[in-house]
């Protein structure tokens, strides 16, 4: 996180702020109480650590709280993210632990804080081409990968924060304000626009603009300005018609102006190479309508009643975004041949183009289990959509992404729990990855509700079910690499372990008869008594407790009988006595 010390115009005051929001009283005393408990945990750091900085800092990191209540709240969040916001930049340093945050507001609040906390793995994407690669990075990012697809809300309190932290930049330094806006536009912009959440994207571009860009973004700001009385005049008539025209007609609707963003302004004058007068669409509408069938005949309407071009028509309800954006655009003439673009979509269309994923987040109540994992994989799939918005290029930046995402696979229980499995990982490393029992007692599994083999390569955003037996009864041929059946080493060793455990009488049996045999072969002068009295003579060169651990170390295939057998023959004299064996 870039930190800055902000300087505001005035002196913050909580309790004005709280009385300004449109929250019930209720509401307002649980953020009360969240703030009481952040300035009680400032204080008593102040005095065990005789700090004069937190005391100076603790007005920054109540506005920069508030700020980013202040930026979800539109986005209808729930109480517990906007209690954990609060707390988060308190907690980001340091000066809040987990366990406090646990005890006093319980386990949700305090993993949802750490989930927030795991998105700070985020400035890898940018970084990495300067900070170089590592696996503690790699497992970072894999880490705030899970945390994302698990609780969409760290995601949108994290770009909450990064709204209040861009928004505060203005009282920054060039360089900081360069390296706040960078990785805002390279890297949460991009998330935004493929999380759909249009009220976080456009703040995010158009400040990151203002200081990427800062002549161009003056100019633009200019031009809107200096033309915004008559534009907001020509709209203001263009409005009462239409929506005189809609209503006429039977229509149930809402029609006003919408704002222009000066950073899409500019993108489109770069893409069109047109100057600020040739754009069509700086004089904007916008329709809402209640169901699909409305948008058509809205459209009609529209283009019965104006000219329009053909050039600037899309039909993003027939052919959606890639985020899940649905609207029909269409640019028209209207008096004095001006251009108006108008957007015309249903309520539920405005509220996905506004909110995103955010307006999905809490599952419907008697919505069912199948459609929260739904729900999840959806969201998994706008996520792995956007790593292919991450700008930076480059071998390594490529080295590092196919490390996080190409190398990995992100599969769901049904129960919608997501898993990361190594790329290649069967259902058998999956059943062992939710439970050693699971994997133990596995007999089948289905992906997608398809019977699949236990050879069977997972993929990204499959639903998993591992079908099981009572008791456990894992398969030798699972530890067979020729077989497929396992990918993880992790897996492999429970399987081994298994049968270590319970085949351990049976391996030492096997074990000392493979190793009298193996004896008998190279003509070494000792029975069984012989050579289990020499191995009980020697446990500390082979890093056991007895005899018997080695005999079942070679029954279960960890331990080569070879090995074992040319450490006796050294013991014999009848080998070069300088080799050394370990188990």
């Amino acid at each position: 996180m870039v930190a800055i010390r902000t300087t505001h115009e005035a002196s913050f005051n909580f309790k004005n702020w709280l009385d300004g929001l449109k929250l019930d009283e209720a509401e307002k005393q649980q953020l009360h109480e969240t703030y009481d408990f952040v300035v009680a945990c400032l204080e008593e750091k102040e005095k065990k650590l005789k700090d004069a900085d937190i005391e100076r800092d603790r007005e920054n990191f109540l506005k920069l709280s508030a700020e980013i209540v202040s930026a979800i709240m539109m986005l209808n969040m729930d109480m517990l993210s906007l209690r954990v916001s609060i707390i988060y930049p308190a907690f980001e340093n340091g000066y809040i632990t987990a366990a406090e945050v646990g005890e006093h507001f319980g386990t949700e609040a305090q993993k949802l804080l750490m989930n927030v906390r795991d998105m700070e793995a985020i400035r890898f994407l940018h970084t990495v081409g300067v900070s170089g690669i590592d696996e503690t990075k790699v497992d970072r990012v894999r880490r705030m990968m899970l945390a994302m697809i698990e609780d969409v809300r760290a995601v949108v309190i994290k770009l909450g924060e990064r709204i209040a932290v861009i928004r505060a930049a203005k009282y920054a330094d060039d360089a900081t304000q360069q390296a706040i806006a960078n990785e805002v536009a390279n890297i949460y912009a991009p998330l935004a626009n493929r999380l759909g959440i249009g009220q976080l994207k456009w703040e995010l571009e158009d400040l990151a603009f203002r200081f990427l860009h800062k002549q161009e973004y003056k100019e633009i700001a200019r031009d809107l300005g200096e033309r915004r009385v008559d534009r907001e005049a020509y709209i203001e008539k263009f409005v009462g018609e239409l929506a005189s025209l809609l209503k006429n007609e039977g229509l149930n609707c809402e029609v006003y102006g919408r704002p222009k963003h000066i950073y899409s302004i500019w993108r489109k004058m770069q893409r069109k190479h047109l100057n600020f007068n040739q754009l069509y669409d700086i004089r904007a509408v916008r329709v809402i309508v209640d169901k699909i069938s409305d948008c058509y005949a809205a459209l009609a309407i529209v283009h019965s009643r104006w000219k329009h071009l053909q050039s600037e028509f899309d039909d993003y309800i027939a052919n959606p975004k890639a985020n899940g954006y649905q609207s029909i655009h269409t640019v028209v003439l209207g008096d004095g041949d001006k251009t108006v673009e108008i957007q015309i979509r249903t309520r539920n269309m405005h509220n996905t183009a506004e909110l995103g994923v955010a307006a999905h987040w809490k599952y419907k109540e008697g919505a069912g289990q199948s459609s929260g994992v739904e729900q999840r994989i959806n969201w998994l799939r706008k996520l792995l959509a956007w790593r292919d918005d991450l700008v930076e290029s480059g071998t390594l930046m490529e080295k590092f992404r196919n490390q996080v995402f190409e190398d990995r696979v992100y599969v769901f229980t049904p129960a919608g729990e997501v898993l990361d499995l190594p790329n290649g990982a069967t259902p058998l490393d999956f059943a062992y990855q939710v439970h050693t029992m699971v994997g133990h007692r596995c007999i089948g599994a289905k992906v997608n509700g398809r019977i699949v083999p236990f050879t069977y390569h997972l993929h990204t955003d499959e639903t998993v079910e591992i079908i099981t037996q009572k008791n456990p009864n894992p398969s030798r041929d699972w530890l067979n690499p020729e077989n497929g059946f396992l990918k993880t080493s992790k897996a492999r060793a429970k399987v081994q372990a298994y049968f270590r455990k319970v085949d351990y009488g049976r391996n030492r049996e096997a074990g000392a008869e493979q190793l009298a045999l193996e004896c008998q072969k190279r003509s070494l002068p000792f029975n069984k008594d012989q050579i289990t009295a020499l191995l009980n003579q020697n446990l500390g060169r082979f890093n056991v407790k007895k005899a018997d651990d080695i005999y079942a170390a070679i029954g279960a295939g960890d331990t080569g009988v070879a090995a074992v057998a040319s450490f006796l023959e050294e013991k014999s004299g009848h080998a070069d006595q300088t080799e050394s064996y370990e188990l």
